[in-house]
């Protein structure tokens, strides 16, 4: 879609953020949103609030009600004399940028130091990408949206990007998109966290490993369960983590995480195969079957309501 390109201009500038890799994030989350400005008011602080309330429930979902937010959003408030400008790449360009909307919180009471984490909404920005996240601090050139909001979230919270790519059996050697994950926050969709990204966060236990060519249970990560919701084959190149989805469709979603250390401060991205059949959507139907590169042939033997049966060969 047409905001895909500033989208990715958010990845690559957050990636540059210090964070520790993938930390456990459980439990409520304090996260203040400061509305800055240098005379304009491009949206309402009842939207804003509208907005957070809609993130808070996405996370309370995805995470099974193990986080919680408590967002507390400021007036509009005069924090520049002009045109603030797009900052950089340093956390220096950063800082020089949000200092003043923070020091102006501070002064209407709202102290950013009492928060887990601290958004900065910018108006008049007129920057071509729409967020940037330093650590546990976020700004924002665009109004926040749900999308918008919960990709920088992740980001405070340790998670890498959601890449994508339409090679089906090679993501270390093909051209990857780095938000294009449709079904990820972290990518450029809104379905939900990835399995991956929520035992990344401690919201899902450790998934099985899998080693032997049989027929498995699997069920979707949305539920609370003691069947695998992931199954994690890993080969010399990385680990690809096989899902189930039963809503809004009902296939195996395949993802490549490469596990080696870069210099990257989030935890590993995954790469979702966005075609890997040639039915050329991203999840493998009843009856279709997935070549892992040098390993299993995964087949969806049955997709039910709760829960699906995998057949690696």
């Amino acid at each position: 879609m047409a905001r895909a390109p500033l989208v990715a201009m958010v990845a690559l500038l957050a990636m540059v953020a210090l964070q520790p890799a993938g930390a456990v994030t459980k439990g409520e989350e304090r996260v203040l949103v400061v509305l800055a400005t240098a005379g304009s008011r491009p949206y309402s602080v009842a939207d804003v609030q509208d907005t957070v309330r809609q993130v808070d429930a996405f996370f309370r979902t995805s995470s099974f009600g193990q986080v919680r937010l408590h967002v507390d959003v400021t007036p509009w408030l005069a924090a520049f004399t002009g045109n603030p400008g797009c900052g950089g790449l340093t956390s220096m360009s950063f800082e020089a940028l949000v200092a003043p909307a923070r020091e102006a919180a501070g002064r209407a009471g709202f102290d950013a130091d009492h928060y887990d984490d601290a958004v900065y909404a910018i108006a008049d920005s007129h920057c071509a990408f729409f967020g940037e996240t330093w650590g546990r601090e976020v700004m924002l050139t665009r109004q926040p949206t749900l999308q918008l909001l919960a990709h920088e979230l992740g980001h405070t919270f340790g998670l890498g990007h959601a890449q994508s790519t339409n090679c089906a059996f090679s993501p270390t050697r093909c051209l990857v998109d780095g938000t294009g994950d449709t079904m990820s926050p972290m990518g450029s969709g809104m379905i939900d966290f990835s399995a991956y990204e929520k035992v990344t966060l401690g919201w899902l236990p450790a998934q099985p490993h899998v080693t032997l060519p049989k027929r498995y249970a699997l069920a979707p990560p949305t539920v609370k369960t003691k069947v695998p919701q992931a199954l994690v084959v890993d080969t010399v190149d990385g680990s690809w983590w096989i899902e189930y989805r039963a809503q809004p469709f009902r296939g195996l979603v395949i993802r490549f995480v490469d596990p080696l250390p870069t210099r990257s401060p989030f935890a590993p991205p995954s790469v979702l195969i966005q075609k890997p059949t040639k039915a050329k959507r991203p999840w493998i139907a009843q009856g279709e079957t997935y070549r892992i590169p040098d390993s299993f042939r995964v087949t969806l033997v049955r997709a039910g309501k709760a829960s699906a049966q995998v057949q690696l060969r």
